[in-house]
C-alpha cells in the first residue's frame, strides 16, 4: 500500500470527523483530487471505510495505548492513529508498517510523529485476538459491548430484541463487512448482462463487476445504477401490489437521492403514468433530477415539505412511496460511520416525523390506492410502531399482506416475513435491513 492511499484515507477520516461526511460520498472526490490509480483508490477505500466500521474496537485499542484521553488528542493526529490502528489490527498488516505511518504523520502532523510511532508500537504488541481477550476480561457493560462488536450498545440491544439469539452475532458480523456493490438495470432501458452474477431477490439486480463503476456501460446514461437489492425490492413491491393501469399518478414522498424514484419511473412511464419525486433538500433534489434524467418529461421533482402533501394534494395519487428518514440502522454495512452518529434519543424526533409523513401519504392517496411505507431501519419504533399508530388513527386504511406480494417478485422469501410486513436482513438476504409495509386506503 502506498503513502498516497494512506494520506487519502486520512483525508476522508478528517472529513467524516469534522464535517459529518459519509466516507462513501467523500471518497470519490478525494480519490480524484489525489489522482489515485485504481489500486490506490481501492486501498484508500478499504482503509477509510474499515476504520469507520471498526471504530468501537479501534478506539478501545487506542485507549489502552495512549496515556491521555482520546478526546484530548488533536483531531488530525487521532485520524492518523485510527486509520493506522485499523490497518495494523483488523487489516492484518505487519508491524513494520508503523514506519510508513510515521512518514504519514511527518507529512500531516510532524510534531506528533513521535507520539504516532510510540502508540502504534503498542498497538502491534497484541494481535486482534489478544486485544479481544483483553477487552473480554477488562471491560464490562456498554464499554465491552462497543469494543467487542464495534456497534453502540443500544443498537446491539435492539438487534437482540429483533432476531433470535443465535443470529445476533451473524447480524453484527454482516454489518462489519463491506457490502458488495449491487447494480440495477432499469427495466425497459437496460438488461442484466448474460455473464453477470445475478441478485438473489430482485430480477433487475446484479453484482458490480471489478473495476471502476463509472466504466460500466449504461452508468453514465442512468440506465444502470448502483442500488442495494433491498431498495430495489421496496420499489418493486409498490409496483407489484396490483396491475398498473394506464395513466396512474405516483408520488415518491421522500425521494432523495433518487434511486427508488428511477426504478419507480421505469415501471410507470411505459404505462403512460406520471411520477412526482419530492425531496425538500435542494442538494438531494438535484441528485434526484440526475437519477431520473432518462424520464425527464414524465417525472416532476418538487422541493416541498412532505408533511404538507396530504392537504395540498388530497386524494390524488394512485400509489405513494414513503421511504421515511430514519436512524439508518439497516445500512450500517454501507454507511458504517452512521452507527456512531445516531442515538437512542433520536428515535423520538424521527418517529414523530415518520408518523407525520405516513399520515400525509394516506391523505394524498386516492380511495383504493396504495402506500408503501419503507425504512432502512429494523427498529420496531420506526417500523411496526409507526404503522400501528397510523392504522389506529385511520379506519379506512388496511395493512396488506406484503409477503404475499413479495412472492410475485421473488420466490426467495425465507426469513423475510414479519407479520403483514417484509423485513429484509443483511445476514439472511445480503441486503440492507429494509422494512416494507404495503397499505391500501379503502375509504
Amino acid at each position: 500500500m502506498t503513502s498516497a492511499a494512506r494520506l487519502a484515507a486520512v483525508t476522508v477520516a478528517c472529513e467524516v470527523r469534522e464535517n459529518g461526511a459519509y466516507a462513501n460520498l467523500s471518497l470519490p472526490k478525494t480519490i480524484r483530487s489525489a489522482r489515485l490509480n485504481q489500486r490506490d483508490a481501492a486501498d484508500a477505500t478499504a482503509l477509510s471505510c474499515g476504520s469507520s466500521r471498526w471504530l468501537g474496537f479501534i478506539d478501545a485499542v487506542l485507549h489502552e495505548c495512549v496515556s491521555r484521553p482520546l478526546s484530548a488528542l488533536d483531531g488530525g493526529v487521532l485520524d492518523i492513529l485510527r486509520v493506522a490502528a485499523y490497518e495494523l489490527t483488523v487489516g492484518g498488516e505487519p508491524a513494520h508498517i508503523v514506519n510508513e505511518w510515521v512518514e504519514v504523520a511527518k507529512t500531516n502532523e510532524r510534531r506528533a510523529a513521535g507520539l504516532v510511532n510510540a502508540t502504534l508500537r503498542k498497538v502491534t504488541a497484541r494481535s486482534v485476538l489478544e486485544w479481544r481477550e483483553l477487552f473480554a476480561e477488562s471491560l464490562t457493560g456498554d464499554e465491552q459491548t462497543e469494543a467487542m462488536t464495534s456497534h453502540p450498545a443500544w443498537i446491539v440491544r435492539a438487534f437482540q430484541a429483533l432476531v433470535p439469539a443465535d443470529e445476533v452475532q451473524a447480524l453484527i458480523d454482516a454489518d462489519n463487512e463491506p457490502a458488495l456493490p449491487m447494480l440495477v438495470a432499469l427495466p425497459g432501458l437496460a438488461s442484466v448482462p448474460a455473464d453477470a452474477i445475478r441478485g438473489a431477490l430482485s430480477p433487475y439486480a446484479y453484482a458490480a463487476p471489478p473495476g471502476p463503476i463509472s466504466a460500466i456501460d449504461g452508468i453514465s446514461e442512468g440506465y444502470i445504477r448502483v442500488q442495494d437489492e433491498g431498495s430495489q425490492i421496496a420499489a418493486l413491491l409498490l409496483g407489484a401490489v396490483s396491475p398498473i393501469t394506464r395513466g396512474e399518478q405516483w408520488l415518491d414522498l421522500c425521494a432523495g437521492p433518487g434511486g427508488k424514484s428511477a426504478l419507480l419511473a421505469s415501471l410507470l412511464i411505459p404505462e403512460g403514468g406520471t411520477l412526482i419525486a419530492n425531496e425538500p433538500s435542494p442538494h438531494r433534489a438535484e441528485l434526484v433530477r440526475q437519477s431520473v434524467r432518462a424520464f425527464q418529461e414524465r417525472v416532476s421533482v418538487t422541493l416541498e415539505d412532505g408533511r404538507n402533501f396530504g392537504h395540498e394534494f388530497p386524494n390524488r395519487f394512485d400509489r405513494v412511496l414513503v421511504d421515511a428518514p430514519c436512524t439508518g440502522l439497516g445500512a450500517l454495512r454501507r454507511r458504517p460511520e452512521s452507527r456512531w452518529r445516531k442515538h437512542e434519543e433520536d428515535l423520538d424526533e424521527l418517529t414523530a416525523l415518520q408518523f407525520e409523513l405516513l399520515t400525509a401519504a394516506v391523505l394524498a392517496t386516492r380511495i383504493g390506492g396504495y402506500i408503501g411505507y419503507v425504512t432502512c431501519s429494523p427498529h420496531p419504533r420506526e417500523t411496526v410502531g409507526v404503522v400501528s399508530r397510523v392504522l389506529a388513527e385511520h379506519s379506512g386504511l388496511l395493512a396488506l399482506d406484503t409477503g404475499a406480494v413479495l412472492t410475485t417478485v421473488t420466490p426467495k422469501t425465507v426469513g423475510a416475513i414479519n407479520g403483514t410486513a417484509v423485513q429484509l436482513w443483511p445476514h439472511r438476504h445480503g441486503t440492507d435491513a429494509m422494512y416494507i409495509q404495503l397499505l391500501q386506503r379503502t375509504r
